[in-house]
Order: structure tokens, then C-alpha cells, then sequence
């Protein structure tokens, strides 16, 4: 075929930065490559000059994701449809005059620059480990249309076809995938256990039997009431981090001096585990949450560029779901190493509420300062280690998006003993869960060695330096209106009067204007 399009991104990758943000953007650019040669026939000795007439051209950037589980079965989900149009007005005139016996087709560049939105997920395959290729993934698609006005068809073949050479055919430039990370920023002032500050939870914890040991009682309601637990973990873990640091402050000030004797905390268990959801539909409040299209442009009424090859097998009904009527499907696992039982045996004989005053003192400690704490670095598997239908358990950032859900939670019991004024003796567990945000860093930029250099003029330029990750966010820089954002917490450095500066100054009137009249 004379004419061919191709798409070029600047990168086959986007890298989005922060939160997911609903009203926010990122730049996708590069251009559309159109090609243009000559035809050479049997009977021809020189090629013909091939003329064309461009009357459109759109690139699409387009998003889906679909679920294959082996007990809720397949869905599809468009998350994205972006269309430019590239020729606006008249039609565009191409041709290869004067370079008809050349090798190499005459080209023509097109730049297109698409906002992506900034509350996509991103790109990452799940589901059935058996269905290569199924989740979340984007492309660029572009289609042109043109009119051959002339071809050199001057041989008798040429004049045969030339009937129908001015039809209108449409040409589409082959798929180019687009991959999406996110990244968020490391924050500038990290804790002195992990990069990113540390997150302070007020903990409600739940009283539950103590199933390690037998012929034990309940503890008194009214008594695991009056313990207090503060739980600190950081704001976000990276998925580089190998540990977590947990601090936990216990407090029981309303515990009498023969309550605080009785009562133990001998130990106490971590776990972390990693939660995924698959859904199969869709309500109108999750499509009006995420902005997705509507269901008009959904399948089955309008089918995915790209869909997974096993969509027909459940569109024809030769695969059926185990439980029709069952919507969605959890997966949930430990990030623990298997040799990692979690568990932290507090030292000395655990009577954590006791605070006993010096000797000779009458007074006690202010309530503020009659905590307990607890710290401990939390180990994580750095690989995984188990396999199931979802394919290994690996770690993900957490995330929400309309098919698919990934979060984190760091589970907590603390074993209490209490001794009965009887003699006999109770054992409870307090548990409590918090949430955690598993996260992806962007690479920390490295001056390049005297090698990595180029020097352009007095200028010297690094040359695997990469710029586009030290460049903030636009939404970091400025609200969705366009206004700046002002960081409050940088003072500003006080007024002093230049050091030529007098009490009086002295101003000079031009009369000028006063003298010519």
C-alpha cells in the first residue's frame, strides 16, 4: 500500500505522580508518522508520482481493563476513550513528486498531545494466571482516511484499476501499548525509621478469646476498657522496604494499683496482609465515582479494541461461571516470610501498667507520661513465596479502581493475662487493624561520573540524566483553577532596609514639559 501511518510517542511510558487525582492530567505526547511511496509495476520503467489526499486523521488513547476468575468468569471494562483529531478543515494534498525512485518513502509528522487523565490505574496484569494478558492496560491507536489521486498507474495495469483508485480507504497504524506507573514523591522531611513520616492511630480495639490457651476465662469487660492503645506505623511503605517499623503506646490510668498487679501483656502478634478484590460489574454510582464511559460505549455494545481472546468463548456460552450469581471475588494473603510467625514476646513479667514511684516520693507520674512502649522493626517477604489461581503472591501499591482493588492492612493482638481476685485466670486478645498505603517512589536522580557528560557550548548536560522525573506534578504546582499553590510552612525571611537606605529621601520633579509651554 502507498501510504502507511505509524504512531511515535516521545516514551512508551507515563509516569503519573501523587495521588490519584480526578482533576488533574498528564501529558502524552509524540506524533503520527505518515509515509508515502510509489508503486512499481512489471511493465513500468520509472515509478509514478503517488499522490494522495489526506481527509482525516484521529490517535486515540484507550484504556481497559478485564477480569478472568475461574468462579465469577469474564468482564470487560473500557476506562478511557481520548480521541484528537489531527487534520482540521480542508483536506491535505501528500506527494512524493520528485522523489519517486527513491528508496525511502517521503514522510510527514503529525504532533498530537493527549491529557490522560490523572485517576487511572495503572498498568498491571491480575486475575487468572492461565489468561496471559488479562487486567489493566492502554494503547494508542490512530486512523486515517485518503483519496489516491494518483498513483503512477500509467502501465495498462494501472489504467485498469484506475477506476476505483478514488475511493475513499481508511488505513489504522498498528497498536502502540502505553504503560502507566505511579509514583509519589518522597516526602522532605522522613521519619528516623522509614522515608515517609509516621502516622499516629487512636486504636479501638476488640476483645476476642485467646484460642492459645485452653482452661482459661474471659478477662472483666469494664477492665480491658481502660486500656488505651496509640499505634504509630508510617504513612506509606514502599515496595523497595523490607520492614516496617510499629511503635505501640499503652496506657490503663484508670486501672486501680491492684488491677495494674494483676494484669499482664505478655506478647503480642503482627501480621500484614494484602487484600484483592475482583469485581465483574459495574453500579451507576462506581461508574459516575471512576468517570468512566458510559454504558453505550461499553461492551457488548461497543467491544474493546484489544479484547482478550477468551471474551468469545464466554460471549457464545462455551465457558460458564461457577456461580452465576456471584459478583465478586477476594483474594487475601500474608506478606510474611512462611518461616515468620510474627510474634513478639514482651520482656520482664508484663505488668506494663504498673508505674511505680522512687522511693520516698509521694507523688506519681502525670497521666501523659504513664505510657508504655512498644516498638518493633515488622519483617516482609521480599519475594514472593506461595502460588495460587491468581498466579504468585506478589506485592502491589495499593489501589481502587473499578474492576480491580488492592489494599493493606497490618493486623495487631495483644495477649492480656489477668489473675482473678479468686485465684483463677483470664485470657483475652485485644486485635485491632490498620490500614496501610503500599506505594511506588520515583528513582532518586544520580549525578552522572565526567564520562556520562556532554558539553554544548559552556553548558554541560548529562546524558542519561532523567529530567522528566525531577519536574513536579502540575497539581503540585497549582490548584484546578490555575491558581498557585503557596507552601505555608517555609517562612519568609524578615524585612531589612537596604543599607543605603535614609530616614528622608529626596525627589526631583521634571519640569521638562513645564518649560516647553
Amino acid at each position: 500500500m502507498p501510504v502507511s501511518i505509524d504512531i511515535i510517542p516521545f516514551s512508551n511510558s507515563l509516569e503519573l505522580y501523587g495521588e490519584p487525582d480526578f482533576s488533574s492530567a498528564f501529558s502524552l505526547a509524540g506524533h503520527v508518522s505518515i509515509s508515502l511511496s510509489s508503486l512499481s509495476f512489471m511493465f513500468q520503467r520509472r515509478r509514478g508520482t503517488t499522490r494522495a489526499l489526506m481527509q482525516s486523521l484521529t490517535v486515540t488513547f484507550e484504556g481497559q481493563s478485564e477480569i478472568i476468575a475461574p468462579d465469577i468468569g469474564y468482564a470487560p471494562l473500557r476506562l478511557c476513550s481520548i480521541t484528537r483529531e489531527l487534520v482540521n478543515g480542508e483536506p491535505v494534498e501528500l506527494s512524493n513528486e520528485g522523489h519517486e525512485d527513491s528508496n525511502k518513502p517521503c514522510s510527514w509528522n503529525v504532533i498530537f498531545d493527549i491529557p490522560v487523565p490523572g485517576w487511572l490505574p495503572t498498568t498491571s496484569m491480575y486475575g487468572d494466571h492461565c489468561a496471559v494478558e488479562a487486567g489493566t492496560c492502554y494503547a494508542l491507536y490512530a486512523t486515517a482516511t485518503f483519496i489516491y489521486l494518483e498513483d503512477g498507474s500509467s502501465s495498462i495495469f494501472g489504467s485498469f484499476c484506475s477506476p476505483f483508485g478514488y475511493r475513499t480507504r481508511t488505513i489504522n497504524a498498528p497498536r502502540c501499548p502505553i504503560t502507566l506507573a505511579r509514583f509519589v514523591g518522597v516526602p522532605s522531611s522522613p521519619s528516623s525509621s522509614s522515608i515517609f513520616p509516621m502516622a499516629l492511630f487512636i486504636v479501638d480495639a476488640q476483645s476476642g478469646q485467646d484460642d492459645s490457651e485452653t482452661g482459661t476465662t474471659g478477662i472483666p469487660p469494664e477492665i480491658l476498657k481502660k486500656i488505651q492503645v496509640v499505634a504509630s506505623i508510617p504513612n506509606a511503605v514502599t515496595l523497595d522496604e523490607t520492614t516496617v517499623p510499629l511503635i505501640l503506646r499503652l496506657q490503663g490510668n484508670g486501672l486501680d494499683s491492684s488491677e495494674q498487679e494483676r494484669l499482664r501483656i505478655t506478647d503480642f502478634t503482627v501480621d500484614v496482609e494484602q487484600i484483592e478484590t475482583y469485581r465483574t460489574t459495574t453500579s451507576l454510582d462506581c461508574v459516575a465515582r471512576f468517570m468512566v464511559p458510559p454504558r453505550a460505549q461499553q461492551p457488548p455494545s461497543l467491544p474493546l479494541r484489544n479484547a482478550h481472546s477468551v471474551h468469545t468463548l464466554y460471549e457464545v456460552g462455551f465457558l460458564m461461571t461457577s456461580y452465576p450469581s456471584k459478583s465478586t471475588s477476594t483474594r487475601s494473603f500474608s506478606l510474611f516470610d512462611p518461616s515468620n510467625s510474627g510474634k513478639y514476646i514482651i520482656s520482664g513479667d508484663g505488668r506494663v501498667f504498673m508505674h511505680n514511684s522512687p522511693e520516698g516520693d509521694a507523688t506519681t507520674c502525670p497521666p501523659s507520661e504513664n505510657w508504655y512502649v512498644l516498638e518493633a522493626n515488622v519483617p516482609l517477604a521480599p519475594e514472593p513465596h506461595q502460588l495460587d489461581w491468581a498466579g504468585p503472591r506478589s506485592r502491589r501499591i495499593s489501589e481502587n479502581s473499578p474492576l480491580f482493588n488492592v489494599c493493606h492492612m497490618m493486623h495487631i493482638a495483644l495477649r492480656c493475662i489477668y489473675e482473678q481476685p479468686d485465684g483463677g485466670v483470664g485470657s483475652e486478645r485485644l486485635h485491632f487493624s490498620l490500614p496501610m498505603q503500599h506505594v511506588r517512589v520515583s528513582i532518586p536522580r544520580i549525578n552522572p561520573s565526567a564520562g556520562d557528560r556532554t558539553i554544548v557550548g559552556a553548558t554541560e548536560l548529562p546524558k542519561s540524566a532523567s529530567y522528566s522525573q525531577s519536574l513536579p506534578a502540575y497539581s503540585q504546582l497549582f490548584y484546578s483553577n490555575g491558581e498557585r499553590k503557596i507552601d505555608y510552612s517555609t517562612p519568609l525571611p524578615l524585612y531589612e532596609p537596604p543599607p543605603s537606605a535614609s530616614s528622608s529621601s529626596s525627589f526631583t520633579l521634571d519640569h521638562s514639559d513645564d518649560d516647553q509651554k
